[in-house]
């Protein structure tokens, strides 16, 4: 078998949440599946970092995305002799000549108001099309969260058994104990010093920032003067999923440290009262998981996957409503037990996200389609003899 790997999210000087997880996707195969060639398909100047002898990087100049997806990748899949094809995105090659699995995170693009209003409209009227097509082209679509998965069947109308649920996995370094002086380091780094609030993500419409901010505005002073509100991480997004300026999250207590090191992260978490995660929809979320990981107690709101990945592990919000947020936030600050509690159950949560499960699922369902193939193809051969 050899599985090819849509590789782009490797990029000199930056990490990202998909490149985390193909990081992972190769580290699994090299532990465990010896018997698998992979080709990651990347950049020219960027860095893989898994090596083995059974990992070719096969090497493509950038060049636009569509003539990159439908001219230069069909063309290197033929020359890899590829028996599958992995795509973490929603996009495949239309000439494939492999079975193709794609990933769709979330229809978040197409469902959310904000993304859909005015002209943006008709563009969301053509993804969601575009998207259609190439889900029902491949051998199979992964998604996140059951959540997902039934936008999926509804808003593209995919087969219910075609798409697959495969939750992302924590990683390793997100864990409980670290030492205090690990974590002052951390924080002071970030200009983060006594008791504080913690958000991460980007900051576009749905994370819901604005209602985050207002409600811990409305916490009593002796509360807001003790505790600070971090809202961690940098402006992203595309067409018009715009971030907000954050210039209006700015308020007393409020501190943006902008982009946060992926080594510095889990020390963040750890160093929190709790994370707040008030966003109005998500397709996973995937920083409450990591910060149960590291014992972190959890404010969430009740809302998109949210539930399913906290499970009983959380303390749930009305996101639309600034008054529950703020109750929340007050209950999490004054309630030791709760914090602990909450910590104690969140960590016995996050076990169920073990990476490597979740990985080797995926690498499962991979060379079971694989296998398909080959299934297919020795029928065929034996016809024509």
């Amino acid at each position: 078998m050899i599985l090819v790997v849509d590789c782009r999210e490797f990029v000199p000087g930056r990490v990202t949440g998909i490149g985390r997880f193909l990081h992972g996707l190769l580290e699994e195969i090299v532990r465990s599946r010896p018997h698998l060639t992979i080709v990651p398909i990347a950049w020219p100047e960027a860095p893989v970092p898994i090596a083995a002898p059974h990992i070719r990087v096969h090497r493509l100049p950038q060049r636009l995305t569509l003539y990159w997806d439908q001219v230069l990748l069909p063309r290197a899949l033929r020359q890899t002799g590829a028996t599958v094809f992995f795509s973490p995105y929603y996009k495949a090659p239309l000439t494939a000549p492999c079975p193709t699995v794609v990933t769709i995170h979330d229809l978040i693009p197409l469902r959310f108001p904000a993304y859909t209003r005015g002209l943006w409209g008709l563009r969301a009227a053509v993804f969601r099309r575009w998207a259609a097509f190439l889900a029902r082209r491949a051998a199979a679509v992964v998604t996140d969260s059951e959540h997902s998965k039934s936008d999926l069947v509804s808003v593209l109308r995919l087969p219910t058994e075609h798409v697959h649920v495969i939750p992302i996995g924590v990683g390793e370094e997100f864990l409980p104990g670290f030492s205090p002086e690990a974590v002052a380091s951390a924080t002071a780094r970030y200009g983060i010093r006594g008791p504080y609030l913690l958000a991460v993500g980007n900051f576009l419409p749905h994370k819901n920032l604005h209602r985050l901010v207002d409600a811990y505005g409305a916490l009593p002073d002796v509360l807001r003067g003790s505790t600070a509100l971090v809202l961690a991480g940098t402006p992203g997004g595309h067409g018009p999923a715009r971030p907000v300026d954050q210039k209006s999250l700015l308020r007393p207590g409020v501190l943006l440290p902008g982009f946060i090191a992926p080594g510095d992260l889990p020390l963040l978490y750890a160093g929190a009262v709790a994370l707040v995660c008030p966003s109005l929809t998500e397709g996973f979320g995937l920083p409450v998981l990591e910060a149960m990981a590291c014992g972190t107690p959890v404010v969430c709101a009740r809302a998109g996957a949210l539930p399913e990945v906290a499970g009983d592990a959380a303390l749930y919000v009305d996101p639309n409503d600034v008054g529950s947020i703020t109750a929340g936030l007050q209950q999490i600050l004054e309630d030791d037990a709760l914090r602990r509690e909450l910590s104690s159950r969140g960590l016995n949560r996050a076990r169920l996200f073990d990476a490597r499960k979740t990985t080797a699922r995926l690498v499962d369902l991979l060379e079971s389609i694989a296998g398909e193939r080959s299934v297919s193809r020795g029928d065929a051969q034996m016809q024509r003899g």
